[in-house]
């Protein structure tokens, strides 16, 4: 995945880029300092999931822009950066994902790329697709409730039960772009949020009624995560 940075000051482009890459080691970064240089790059045939647009210089040029890639885009995701000024009334016509103000703060840029990745997942049925000797199985992310680390295999569960074993770590199965819908609770499980009925202490309790135990060491971060996903759902 390919994310963009439209932003003048150099500084705080590469603050930007340090946090984009800590948050998702996974994606690509292109940045530009000209408006002028995005649009040629687009216009080559440049695809980015994800832009994060500067609205200092020309803010209306770059709403009105960003507007007519979403046409031909529909999925991809606006992050606009701005200081409080009018422009901020009118930005929304394009249908941002979120807005960041200046100074840039680290919590609000994660918060926003998570958002955005968010709505990226849910812009789309994804499917987790499994290649092996046996054949080609694609499993619909929705119907997986959680997966299980069994040795050297990756049990995946669903409402009723096991759907499938594979040969992945569950380090592996958290890299895909599914896996910010997922959470490791426990060093052998990793659960799917959108199916957590709710979080008792160091035990999640899913829609079917099954219980998944949440490590001590990870009952904060696992708390935090379904917090967050539950103010952003």
């Amino acid at each position: 995945m390919n994310i963009g940075i439209l932003e003048y000051d150099e500084k705080v482009a590469y603050q930007l880029g340090e946090i984009i890459a800590q948050e998702c080691p996974h994606v690509q970064i292109k940045r530009w300092d000209k408006e002028s240089e995005l649009k040629e790059d687009i216009r080559k045939g440049g695809i980015y999931k994800i832009l994060f647009l500067a609205l200092e210089k020309n803010p209306m040029d770059i709403v009105e822009y960003s507007k007519r890639l979403q046409e031909l885009h529909p999925n991809v995701k606006i992050i606009y950066m701005t200081e409080l000024n009018p422009t901020i009334f009118e930005v929304f016509c394009s249908n941002p994902t979120y807005i960041l103000s200046r100074p840039l703060n680290e919590g609000h840029v994660r918060k926003a790329l998570r958002k955005a990745l968010k709505e990226l997942s849910l812009s789309r049925e994804k499917n987790f697709t499994v290649i092996n000797k046996q054949g080609i199985f694609t499993i619909p992310y929705t119907r997986i409730f959680y997966v299980e680390s069994d040795k050297r295999k990756l049990n995946i569960y669903g409402s009723d039960g096991l759907i499938k074993s594979i040969n992945l770590k569950i380090s592996d199965f958290l890299k895909y772009e599914h896996g910010h819908y997922f959470m490791q609770c426990h060093k052998s499980y990793a659960v799917n949020l959108m199916h957590v009925l709710q979080l008792e202490k160091y035990e999640i309790v899913l829609e079917n009624g099954e219980k998944l135990p949440i490590s001590q060491s990870r009952y904060m971060e696992t708390k935090a995560r379904y917090l967050d996903y539950l103010e952003n759902e």
